[in-house]
């Protein structure tokens, strides 16, 4: 065996097959949990936006402007994601 290389467990016709099935799987996998989690997306992205907007009023005394616009901004932002991840 030649160093740097890997052994293959399987050699054939079909270890490409396998391969190729086993790595369409994990994608499908990979997929489904971005999918799930864009509804965690919905709730978390207008609360750091809003969050962020809070500390800005805070500081700046302009409440509730900033808080508006960073919950404004969070919800867009999972909207976006959700049209990205649908796609």
């Amino acid at each position: 065996m030649a160093s740097g290389t890997s052994p293959e467990p399987s050699r054939g016709p079909g270890a490409k097959k396998t391969t190729s099935a086993r790595d369409a799987k994990i994608r499908k996998g990979v997929r489904n949990v971005h999918l799930a989690t864009l509804g965690w997306n919905f709730v978390t992205a207008p609360l750091v936006g809003g969050g962020i907007g809070y500390a800005i009023d805070y500081y700046v005394d302009t409440y509730p402007w900033a808080m508006v616009v960073g919950l404004f901004l969070g919800f867009i932002s999972a909207f976006i994601d959700l049209i990205r991840g649908v796609r």
